[in-house]
């Protein structure tokens, strides 16, 4: 169970909970990006690809804190994200801009075509984003830049920074590692986090 203990150090114990758990964090991902949504159980157990039990055990946690609220309708208990939650600024802030941050572009790439492999790299991968830190970007694939830029703009928008994307094909990525370019020999061996897979990437 998670406990609000009402203590000077009350914020950082809830947040090192809430943001310890894999499933509990998709759940808090899904809520925070979709404020207006109400969800069932089954529906979240899909979405977070895990067993009932955890789902539900994370729900209960995040409702008994008030971060969630529910309700009941035909029979069914449907949750939703309690936007009148005391801290809920600071839990978007920390989502959008650390853990959740790579379920958020994931979402808007996979609606653009011809992407083999994306990545996250720079501040945000090495975990040292700060207030001013842009989000540095790799595409590589086949990439339309008329359907990327309003993507983009997209992503900027919801994330409050700068997104800087660099794009190659999948030849041009493997030839510069290949001849061993600084930028991408650097990128290559930096921290990365991977929004989309490819079996002939990196």
């Amino acid at each position: 169970m998670i406990i609000l203990k009402k203590n000077k150090n009350s914020q950082e114990l809830l947040l090192e909970k809430l943001f310890s758990s894999r499933v509990r964090i998709r759940l808090l991902t899904i809520f925070i990006l979709h404020p207006d949504e109400q969800y069932h159980i089954r529906t979240l157990e899909t979405e977070v690809d895990a067993q009932y039990s955890a789902v539900w055990k994370e729900l209960k946690n995040l409702e008994q804190i008030g971060l969630l609220e529910s309700e009941f309708s035909a029979g069914r208990k449907l949750y939703r994200l309690n936007t009148e939650f005391p801290l809920i600024e600071e839990f978007r802030g920390i989502l959008l801009k650390t853990v959740g941050v790579g379920d958020l572009i994931r979402q808007i790439l996979n609606q653009i075509g011809g992407i083999e492999e994306s990545f996250i790299f720079g501040s945000f991968a090495e975990g040292e984003p700060n207030a001013e830190s842009d989000l540095d970007l790799m595409l590589i694939g086949q990439v339309d830049l008329s359907e990327l830029s309003p993507m983009i703009l997209q992503m900027e928008e919801r994330l409050g920074r700068e997104v800087n994307y660099i794009i190659y094909t999948s030849n041009e990525w493997q030839s510069r590692l290949e001849s061993k370019d600084p930028f991408a020999t650097n990128v290559y061996n930096s921290p990365k986090i991977v929004l989309i897979e490819s079996n002939d990437a990196i």
